[in-house]
């Protein structure tokens, strides 16, 4: 399922490849269910095979923690907080939280793992991290959300560029300027693409990125301006690029959850209350 052909499978576990045809008819006889078959000469997974795949990934990656905590243990070191975090909150806020969180409490140990964010709530909801950071989802019987809140959405441009000399952004100034901005499958992008709609002379869309960091990355390459969370602003501020407040409704929001029914241990408790207190720094400004 992982390799996807039985040659890759038999190299990877080195062994020839009859013998993994072997072990798959063991399997199937064991279990009394079809796993795969052929089409077009290919071995493909049926749709029991990957319905089975879900829980032995399930298994591995609880198999993976234990063999994790194992390792911490004979270091001397195990981490007492799993966190899970989109990228945008992950490379600007909750780095400088958890310095902050260490300088206070220096006992404090945890992993940090960054992706997006339906994969921070499958993490959650499979209890393989105690807290996620993300935009809201609609998840609400995998996990439960400790904390909901929005902060503004920042017009950031590369240095020297004309719109740095305003002290606010407008929608109506940026018509016709060229703008690097979200695809359509994120909620940012859905958010611009109707705010641009409404306008007779609309940014000039050079490139759409997935992630805000990118985005912030083209814009200091001189690609055009963008609209990005205020977690993303301050790093691009941080580089060197152009940051303004943007005269709009719409706000940047985030969620933090949890596993479902689950309490928060003390850790994942001091984590939120820092987190908070650190956002208000990015309502304020």
């Amino acid at each position: 399922m992982r390799t996807g052909t039985v040659s890759a499978a038999a190299e990877e576990l080195a062994i020839s490849q009859p013998a993994v045809s072997r072990l798959i008819r063991d399997l199937e006889d064991r279990l009394d269910l079809s796993l795969f078959g052929r089409r077009g000469g290919r071995v493909v997974a049926t749709r029991e095979a990957h319905e089975l795949w879900t829980e032995v990934e399930r298994s591995f990656i609880g198999l993976g923690a234990i063999e994790r905590a194992a390792a911490q243990i004979r270091q001397g070191y195990r981490a007492t907080l799993t966190i899970a975090a989109a990228p945008a909150i992950a490379q600007s806020a909750l780095p400088a939280v958890i310095a902050q969180l260490l300088r206070e409490r220096p006992e404090f140990r945890a992993e940090f793992l960054s992706m997006t964010t339906l994969p921070v709530v499958r993490q959650v909801a499979l209890r393989q991290c105690q807290i996620g950071f993300g935009i809201p989802t609609q998840h609400k019987y995998e996990i439960d959300v400790v904390r909901a809140g929005a902060v503004p959405f920042r017009f950031i441009a590369p240095a020297g560029h004309p719109l740095g000399a305003l002290e606010s952004v407008r929608v109506e100034d940026l018509s016709g300027v060229d703008f690097v901005g979200f695809v359509d499958s994120t909620m940012s992008g859905r958010a611009f693409d109707r705010l641009f709609a409404t306008m007779r002379d609309p940014p000039v869309q050079k490139m759409k990125s997935y992630l805000s960091h990118i985005v912030s990355a083209l814009v200091l390459r001189g690609i055009g301006v963008g609209i990005v969370d205020a977690f993303t602003a301050e790093d691009h501020a941080r580089m060197g690029g152009i940051v303004r407040p943007l005269e709009i409704a719409e706000r940047f929001e985030y969620s933090i959850i949890k596993p479902h029914g689950e309490k928060l241990s003390a850790e994942a408790l001091s984590l939120v209350e820092t987190f908070e207190e650190h956002v208000t720094t990015y309502r304020d400004a």
